[in-house]
């Protein structure tokens, strides 16, 4: 496997099946700016409250090839292992297909993740345990706890201002070095300080 993260803006997703498992499966997609369509004949009621929202289009029926032919990414979470596998088969070898019930044989594997503002943090096993996967991103909460969004923000702004300066490219490497000190972390007030240093002076 290769780890990357995707860009899924506006981006069709289909997810077959209409469990809580394939509910769980859509809120990340949603999040990530995906347009979801959700193909089943019965959803559970998470589906429910996402469509009335308009953040899913659903289809009630039993799923047919052309349902999905034009997916940039397919989730099949069907309660049947064979129609997921069917699923898979009948997929374009370019379509990023994940399979619920065989890890296996999907092309890609969606990772236990950790959010933190612009910080995201991802835990896969490649399949082999998806629970520890769970206890490891969940044991990473008490590491990289709410503090790091504010922090992010900061290291982003910064970034900005240096990369955007007329400072040499030496100045500016050692400029983004010195931002990601343990300081500026735990300082709201030396995040300011650094902010302020970036800014042109002035000269009247």
């Amino acid at each position: 496997m290769y780890p990357i993260t995707l860009n899924l803006e506006n981006k069709k997703c289909v997810i077959i099946g209409g469990g809580k498992i394939a509910f769980f499966k859509a809120n990340p997609l949603i999040k990530a700016g995906a347009i979801v369509t959700v193909i089943s004949p019965e959803i559970c009621e998470g589906f429910q409250q996402l469509q009335e929202q308009g953040a899913v289009h659903v289809v009630r029926k039993e799923v047919e090839a052309s349902d999905y032919q034009e997916a940039f990414l397919i989730i099949a979470a069907t309660n049947s292992s064979k129609v997921n596998e069917e699923i898979y088969k009948n997929a374009h070898e370019n379509q990023l297909v994940n399979v619920i019930s065989n890890h296996e044989m999907a092309n890609f594997h969606i990772p236990a993740t950790l959010h933190r503002g612009k910080l995201t943090i991802s835990v896969s096993t490649n399949g082999a345990s998806p629970q520890l996967a769970k206890q490891i991103r969940n044991d990473l909460q008490e590491v990289y706890d709410e503090s790091y969004e504010d922090y992010l923000e900061f290291l982003f702004e910064a970034r900005q201002h240096i990369k955007s300066s007329s400072f040499s490219k030496t100045e500016k490497s050692r400029l983004l070095k010195n931002s990601i000190d343990v300081l500026y972390k735990h300082s709201v007030k030396e995040r300011y300080r650094f902010l302020v240093s970036l800014m042109p002076v002035e000269i009247d």
